[in-house]
């Protein structure tokens, strides 16, 4: 019973102070400082769409920036059963993203991104190609996440 209360006060402990401290988050959109206004997309241009509509237009941001980007994907099969039927794919999609200050015309940031995920192949079609979406899209997030992350800490 002790511990337990001991527990409880040590967790208010602590949210109160970082609520009493103005601790406020550095990557969130309120302090970004930058805003990509214009994508040219090569290679796979639906993932490279995707990947485009993960960002936001900042208005009145004080950089602008291109985003450059080279999407491949490749889906091979991993596995098959004895009868021949496929039981596991592999996937692995590549990002070269080229990022370009619209202010100087000079390159900012460039960096590739490559990710592998295998999954189960269904019995149904369907099945399969929601769970290669899924995949796709967690993997894009990831991405997407990433390279904001990198510019904030350039722009910050």
């Amino acid at each position: 019973m002790f511990h337990k209360f001991l527990k409880i006060l040590f967790v208010l402990s602590i949210l109160s102070l970082t609520q009493n401290c103005g601790y406020q988050p550095l990557l969130s959109e309120k302090y970004q400082k930058f805003s990509i206004d214009d994508f040219n997309i090569t290679g796979d241009r639906k993932l490279g769409r995707i990947l485009a509509n993960e960002f936001n237009k900042v208005k009145n941001a004080e950089n602008t920036l291109t985003l450059n980007i080279n999407a491949d994907k490749k889906r091979q099969v991993s596995s098959k059963s004895s009868t021949g039927t496929v039981t596991e794919y592999n996937l692995k999609i590549n990002f070269n993203i080229e990022v370009i200050s619209n202010l100087n015309d000079k390159p900012v940031f460039l960096k590739t991104f490559s990710e592998n995920s295998s999954f189960k192949a269904s019995t149904l079609h369907v099945d399969t190609l929601n769970r290669e979406k899924k995949i796709i899209q967690n993997i894009i997030i990831a991405v997407s996440n990433e390279l904001t992350r990198e510019l904030s800490l350039i722009y910050n």
